[in-house]
C-alpha cells in the first residue's frame, strides 16, 4: 500500500516538473553568447569629383554581419580652425532614410568646394554580437582595433548594431580647381636663429619644377616647439627655445593641394632637397585648408635659438648626420655608413661609427669603424646575429676652428638626439651614445601574392571598376590595380594617388575591337618578395612582368599576361553545356559541377548571383571548363534558385541552380508531417505548448482521481 502511494507521487512529481519545464522559454537553455571574433569590410568607392553621385561602396568581407547602410555626411571646419561640423544634410544608401529627410537636407551630388564624411553601419547576423573588447574591425586596408579603443567606433541597438565614424573624408575641389599638386619643393631656409638677430626669411620655391606656377608663399614663422607662440618676420627668437619653421602654401587659379584622409596632403614635401613627406610618414607635418586653396607645412626638427653675445659665427649649434643603416639582418656585416649634411662638411666630420653587443645593459661585443679603436681582449662583432640587441652610437670631431656649443642639437636620419640625455662634449667634439637599439631578425619571404575578387571581364560601353582584394594577411597590402591599352592610356584604381601623373589619356569606358592590359602593385609589410614570387589571380596563377626596380624586395609593381577585349554588348557564344538547373540538398556534403564550352585558358573566376566569388570556393579545371562549387560554400547559400556565372576574358555565361531544404527525420518518420521542435528562441508554436500543459496537467488531475478513488473503494 505505502509503495503504491509513494509510486503514485512520484508520477505526480514527475508530470509537475514536464508541465513546469512546459513553460520555460527555450531561451533560458541556449547557449554562451556568439561574439564576432573579427569584422573586416572593403570599400570600393570611385574617385569623386563634382556632380558625382554617391554610391554605395562598402562590403563585409568577414565577420557574421551586414551592411545596413551606409551615408555621407557634409562638413565644414570653422573659421580659424578647430574640430570639423556637420551641415546637417547626409545621404543615406538607404532609401526610406533618404525619403525622411527633407529635400534641403539631402546630398544628391557632391558639390564643388565643399567636405563631406563618410560613415558606415553595420547589423550583426542573428544570434551573433559585437563586443567593445574582443570584435576586431578593418575598413580598408585600415585595422581600427577595438570598439573600447577607438572613438570611431560605436555599438547600439544591444550589441547588435556597429556605428563606423569617418573612415574616409573628401574634399571637392573649388569649380576652378582641376589640377591637383603632389609635389611641394621648397628650399633656401634660414635656419641661424640668434636671439640678438631679427628673423630672416629666405625660403623660395624651387625653379626647377612646377612649384612656382602652381602656388605661392603666403606666410612663415617660427613656432615653438613646446606651445603655439610663433615668431615672424623681424622678430628675435629668445636663445635656448626650440623653434619649427612652418610654411603656408596657397594654390594657384587652376590648382588645388589634395587630401587622402581629412587634411592629411596626398603628395610630397621636399625640404632642402631632401624628401621630409611622403603620403603621411616623414618629418614634415603638412595639412590642407579651405577645401584644397592652402596648405601649412611644419618641417623638422627643431632648431635651437643661440645667444649671439656669448657664441661666435664659428659655433654650431645644430648637427646633421645623414644615411646611418640601421635596418640589418642577420648575417649582415656592420658598415660605416654615416655622413655629414652638404652644408655642415667645412665644420665637423665623422670621427667613428659604433656598435654595442648588449647583454643585460651591458656591452659584450663591440664593432667600430675606426680600427685604432680597438683594444686586444674586446670580442668584435663581424655580422649581426638573429634575435641579438646591438646599441649604436657615434663621435663627431670638430674642423676649422669650429666648436660645438654646449646645447647643440644633433639630428641623425631627421630624427632629434636628446642633447641632455643622449650626447656629450668631448675634448675635440661630440659623442651621440645610445643613437639607435636593434634586435635584426631573419625576415619571411613571400613567394605567393594572392588577389582575389578581381573583375577581368567588361562589355562595350563598361565603364571601368576595380574589385580587386588580397587575403587577410600580415605581409602585404594591395596597394592598387589597373588597365592599360598603351602607354599612354589606362586607368589606375587609385587615381590621383598613383594614376594622376601615369596615364595622359584615362579611359573612361571600354571599347569593343581593342585589347586592354592587367596590372597590380602590392608592397610588403615587413616581410620580403621573392624575386621568383607566383602570382594568383582569382585563384590562377598568372604571368607577369616587373615594372621598376627588379631588386626592390619590398614592392611588386608588374603588368599580368592578363588582357581583355569587350565584347559588344549582348554578344556572346559561351554556354553552360553540363549542370544547368542542377538541385543541391541543404547540410549535405555533396557538390554542384558545371561544365562551360570556353577555352580554360580565357577563364578568370565565378560569380554566383551576380557577385564575383573567392576562387577557394570553388574549383576549375580544363575540359572545356569544369567548375565544383564545394560543400561548404553551397551551405552559405538560402534555400531557393540562385545563378552561377563563368566569366572569360572576351565574355561569360550562366545557369540556374536549386538549393533545397532538407528534410527533417522527423519529417520521414511521420509520412512527411513536419514535427521538428522550435528552434531557440522560436515562439512559433505555442499551440503545441499549451496542448502538452494542457496534457501534463491533465494528467496530474487524473493520477491524483483515480488515487482517491481507490482509497474511497478499498
Amino acid at each position: 500500500m505505502k509503495n503504491r502511494l509513494l509510486k503514485t507521487k512520484l508520477l505526480t512529481v514527475l508530470l509537475t516538473l514536464c508541465m513546469v519545464l512546459s513553460i520555460v522559454p527555450i531561451t533560458a537553455f541556449a547557449a554562451g553568447v556568439n561574439y564576432m571574433d573579427k569584422i573586416s569590410v572593403t570599400y570600393n568607392a570611385p574617385v569623386y569629383k563634382a556632380g558625382d553621385a554617391p554610391q554605395a561602396a562598402a562590403t563585409v568581407t568577414e565577420g557574421n554581419c551586414s551592411v545596413a547602410y551606409e551615408y555621407w555626411r557634409e562638413i565644414y571646419q570653422p573659421e580659424g580652425g578647430g574640430v570639423w561640423r556637420g551641415t546637417g544634410r547626409y545621404w543615406y544608401s538607404d532609401a526610406d532614410k533618404m525619403v525622411s529627410l527633407a529635400s534641403d537636407k539631402q546630398i544628391t551630388r557632391f558639390e564643388a568646394g565643399h567636405s563631406y564624411s563618410y560613415n558606415i553601419v553595420l547589423k550583426a547576423d542573428r544570434d551573433y554580437f559585437i563586443s567593445g573588447d574582443t570584435t576586431d574591425i578593418s575598413v580598408g586596408n585600415y585595422n581600427w582595433g577595438t570598439v573600447d579603443k577607438n572613438v570611431n567606433l560605436e555599438i547600439k541597438n544591444m550589441s547588435t548594431e556597429l556605428h563606423i565614424y569617418s573612415p574616409y573624408s573628401i574634399d571637392i575641389p573649388a569649380d576652378d580647381a582641376t589640377i591637383a599638386i603632389t609635389l611641394v619643393d621648397i628650399g633656401n631656409i634660414w635656419k641661424e636663429l640668434d636671439s640678438t638677430k631679427p628673423v630672416v626669411f629666405t625660403t623660395e620655391l624651387n625653379p626647377n619644377t612646377d612649384c612656382p606656377k602652381q602656388m605661392e608663399i603666403t606666410d612663415q614663422a617660427w613656432v615653438e616647439n613646446d606651445s603655439s607662440a610663433s615668431i615672424s618676420s623681424n622678430a628675435y627668437p629668445e636663445a635656448g627655445k626650440e623653434y619649427v619653421y612652418e610654411i603656408t602654401l596657397t594654390a594657384k587659379e587652376g590648382y588645388y593641394f589634395p587630401t587622402f584622409y581629412g587634411t592629411d596632403f596626398d603628395g610630397k614635401v621636399i625640404v632642402d632637397g631632401v624628401e621630409k613627406y611622403s603620403y603621411g610618414h616623414g618629418d614634415a607635418v603638412p595639412h590642407v585648408y579651405d577645401n584644397g586653396k592652402t596648405l601649412k607645412v611644419k618641417v623638422y626638427p627643431a632648431v635651437i635659438a643661440t645667444n649671439g653675445s656669448s657664441q661666435g659665427d664659428t659655433t654650431i649649434n645644430n648637427a646633421y648626420i645623414e644615411n646611418v643603416k640601421f635596418d640589418y639582418r642577420p648575417g649582415d656585416a656592420p658598415q660605416a655608413t654615416a655622413q655629414v649634411s652638404d652644408t655642415s662638411l667645412d665644420q665637423y666630420e665623422i670621427a667613428y661609427e659604433c656598435w654595442e653587443e648588449m647583454e643585460n645593459g651591458n656591452p659584450v661585443a663591440f664593432w667600430y669603424s675606426d680600427e685604432g679603436k680597438y683594444t686586444p681582449s674586446m670580442k668584435r662583432i663581424t655580422q649581426f646575429e638573429d634575435g641579438k640587441t646591438y646599441m649604436y652610437s657615434l663621435e663627431l670631431r670638430e674642423k676649422n676652428g669650429y666648436t660645438f656649443a654646449d646645447n647643440c642639437s644633433v639630428t641623425i636620419n631627421w630624427n632629434p638626439i636628446s642633447a641632455t640625455a643622449n650626447v656629450v662634449k668631448t675634448v675635440d667634439g661630440l659623442f651621440a651614445m645610445n643613437v639607435e637599439t636593434i634586435r635584426p631578425q631573419a625576415t619571411k619571404e613571400i613567394s605567393v601574392i594572392e588577389i582575389n575578387n578581381a573583375t577581368l571581364t567588361f562589355k562595350d560601353g563598361d565603364k571601368p571598376v576595380f574589385t580587386g582584394t588580397v587575403p587577410e594577411n600580415d605581409q602585404y597590402a594591395f596597394r592598387c590595380e589597373w588597365w592599360s591599352l598603351d602607354e599612354n592610356t589606362g586607368i589606375v584604381s587609385t587615381e590621383p594617388e598613383w594614376g594622376g601623373d601615369i596615364y595622359t589619356n584615362k579611359i573612361t569606358a571600354f571599347e569593343t575591337g581593342k585589347t586592354y592590359h592587367y596590372g597590380v602593385y602590392v608592397t610588403a609589410y615587413t616581410a620580403d618578395i621573392s624575386p621568383d614570387a607566383k602570382l594568383k589571380i582569382n585563384g590562377r596563377e598568372v604571368e607577369y612582368t616587373r615594372i621598376g626596380d627588379e631588386n626592390d624586395t619590398q614592392s611588386f609593381w608588374v603588368e599580368t599576361d592578363l588582357s581583355m577585349t569587350p565584347t559588344a554588348a549582348g554578344a556572346s557564344d559561351y554556354k553552360i553545356i553540363e549542370g544547368a538547373n542542377g538541385a543541391w540538398t541543404q547540410n549535405s556534403d555533396g557538390t554542384l559541377t558545371f561544365r562551360a564550352n570556353g577555352d580554360f585558358s580565357k577563364f578568370t573566376g565565378v560569380k554566383v548571383d551576380g557577385t564575383l566569388i573567392d576562387a577557394k570556393n570553388y574549383t576549375a579545371v580544363s575540359g572545356s571548363t569544369v567548375i565544383t562549387l564545394k560543400a561548404d560554400y553551397l551551405k552559405t547559400l538560402s534555400v531557393g534558385t540562385h545563378k552561377i556565372t563563368v566569366v572569360y576574358t572576351d565574355g561569360e555565361c550562366s545557369a540556374n541552380f536549386e538549393v533545397t531544404k532538407a528534410a527533417s527525420e522527423q519529417t520521414k518518420l511521420t509520412g512527411g508531417k513536419d514535427t521538428t521542435s522550435p528552434q531557440t528562441g522560436d515562439n512559433s508554436n505555442l499551440s503545441l505548448w499549451f496542448a502538452v500543459l494542457f496534457v501534463s496537467g491533465a494528467g496530474v488531475l487524473g493520477t491524483t482521481l483515480y488515487s482517491k478513488k481507490k482509497k474511497y473503494l478499498k
